[in-house]
Parts: C-alpha cells; structure tokens; sequence
C-alpha cells in the first residue's frame, strides 16, 4: 500500500514538474523571465495596491510592479525577476514588502518596492511538500493515512 502511495506521489511530482516546465516547444514559464520594462506598466492593469511608508506600490500583469512617490502623480516601474501575473501585495513596513501571484510566485523587497527577489515559486513549493511527505511516509507509519 505504502509503495503505490508512493507511485502516485512520485507521479504527481512529476506531472507538477512537467507541467511547470512547459513541455511544450518553446514555452518559457513566466517565473523563468523577468518582467519587461515598459513606458505603458502604470497602465496595464494593476490588481492590488498598498503604501510602503509614503510610498504607493502597485502590482499587475506580466510581473508588472510600480510605485509612486508623489502620490500617483508619476509612476516608476521596479525591476522584477518574473513576469509572472502579480496578485497581491503587502508592506508590514515602509521598506520590507511581499507581492504573490500565479504559478506559486513570492516576491520580496527589502527596499520599499524599488527592486525584487524571488523568495519561492511553484516547482520549488513542489519540490518541497514530495520531500516532506516521502520523509513523513519513511518515518511515521500513521503518515500514510493523510495521503
């Protein structure tokens, strides 16, 4: 039982991983290319907005993150290691912050929205649960009863 338990999460891993990869010919996967730079990124449609400190900082489409510091009279585009479409964002404080979106994204700045790193994204979340739940089914025998 343990052993086809373990067949079908090695077979999801890898649907994952093929999936997140782009089987297909010529696919680049969004979280592998940083956003573009574009005169137009304030005006692409932005899906969530938030203050650092003073600063406005706003996340869309295509990776696309902008901030303001005149109160949305102009607008910068930061520089941005995906270009993955961004959901969310939050600035506990007025420097460090953290924008999500598709494919598993987490980004972090540490510089009120100006630059980002990419602090996780989906085939590395991937990676991480297979590795925690072939420990847990190596290790607990009451493990197998949560898959």
């Amino acid at each position: 039982m343990i052993s086809s338990r373990r067949s079908a999460l090695a077979a999801l891993a890898a649907a994952v991983t093929l999936s997140a990869a782009g089987v297909a010919s010529g696919f680049t996967n969004p979280q592998d290319l940083p956003a573009l730079a574009s005169d137009q990124s304030a005006r692409s449609p932005l899906l969530s907005v938030t203050r650092a400190g003073a600063r406005i900082v706003a996340v869309g489409l295509r990776g696309h993150i902008v901030f303001s510091d005149d109160e949305g009279k102009t607008w910068r585009q930061a520089a941005v290691p995906v270009s993955s479409d961004l959901l969310s964002v939050s600035f506990p404080s007025p420097r460090q912050g953290w924008a999500v979106g598709h494919g598993g994204v987490v980004l972090h700045s540490a510089d009120g929205g100006a630059t980002w790193t990419r602090q996780l994204e989906g085939r590395q979340a991937a990676d991480i649960a297979t590795h925690y739940y072939e420990q847990r089914l190596s290790t607990d025998p009451q493990a197998e009863a949560m898959l």
